[in-house]
C-alpha cells in the first residue's frame, strides 16, 4: 500500500533475509518446523506459496515479517508465521489507534490481531487479540459483517478497553479497512468512488472502509 503512518515502520525497501552458510533458513528440516530469526519488514515468501499467519502480513504479493521474532514456517498448513522474542510487550491504552489484520471473522465478531500503535514506533512485540464486535463496526446497520470485513483486510481501530480484554472501535470515519485484496484473484483493491474495486476481475467489494485507505502500512 502507499504512504505510511506518521509513526509507522517504513517496508518501502524490505530486505530478504539471507542464508546463514547452511543452505536457504526458510527450508525445514525433514519432519520439522524450520525457523529463522527474522526483523520487521523482512520479506519472506510469496504469497501464492503461504498465508500470513500471526506476525506476518501481505502486501503486492508478498508476505512480509511484522516482528522480530522466530519464523515458523507451517508446511502442513502453508502458512508463515513469527513468534515474537521481545520480552517486554508494548502497553496499549483505551483511547489510542491500533493497526492490524483481520485474522477470523464470526457471526458477530471479527478478531484482530495488532501489529502496530499508532504514534508509538516499536513494535506490539506479542501477540496480542482484539475483538471487534459487530456493533462496535460501523455508524450503519451491519447485517453481515462479511460485507463489512473480511480475513487478511487489514485495519485500523480505536482502542475502547484493554481489561479484562482488548475491545476495538471502528466507527469513526478515520477507521476501518486500509487495506485489503479481491478475495477471487488476491490483487489489490483500489478505492473507485467510495468503493473497493478489482481492476483484475473487475468487480466491486464491500468493506467499512476508511478515510484513510491506501495511505497506511504496517
Amino acid at each position: 500500500m502507499a504512504g505510511a503512518t506518521g509513526a509507522g515502520t517504513d517496508h518501502a525497501a524490505p530486505r530478504t533475509r539471507a542464508g546463514n552458510g547452511r543452505g536457504n533458513p526458510l527450508s525445514p528440516a525433514p519432519g520439522r518446523r524450520a525457523m529463522s530469526l527474522t526483523l520487521p519488514g523482512d520479506r519472506l515468501a510469496s504469497a501464492m506459496e503461504y498465508m500470513p499467519g500471526p506476525g506476518v502480513y501481505e502486501r503486492d504479493g508478498e508476505l512480509f515479517a511484522a516482528l522480530t521474532g522466530e519464523l515458523v514456517r507451517d508446511e502442513q498448513n502453508t502458512e508463515l508465521r513469527v513468534k515474537p522474542v521481545v520480552s517486554v510487550p508494548l502497553e496499549i491504552s483505551a483511547g489510542e489507534r491500533v493497526l492490524g489484520r483481520v485474522h477470523s471473522v464470526r457471526e458477530s465478531m471479527a478478531t484482530i490481531e495488532v501489529v502496530r500503535v499508532k504514534g508509538k514506533a516499536r513494535q506490539v512485540g506479542t501477540w496480542v487479540m482484539g475483538t471487534l464486535h459487530i456493533a462496535r463496526m460501523s455508524e450503519d446497520y451491519v447485517s453481515d459483517i462479511n460485507e463489512v470485513y473480511r480475513v487478511n483486510d487489514l485495519v485500523q481501530a480505536k482502542v475502547d478497553e484493554t481489561k479484562p480484554a482488548l475491545k476495538l472501535n471502528t466507527k469513526a470515519g478515520r477507521d476501518g479497512v486500509v487495506g485489503a485484496r479481491c478475495s477471487g484473484c488476491r490483487d489489490r483493491l483500489t478505492m473507485v468512488e467510495n468503493e473497493l474495486f478489482c481492476t483484475e476481475c473487475r468487480q466491486r467489494e464491500a468493506r467499512k472502509i476508511s478515510s484513510e485507505y491506501g495511505q497506511v502500512q504496517l
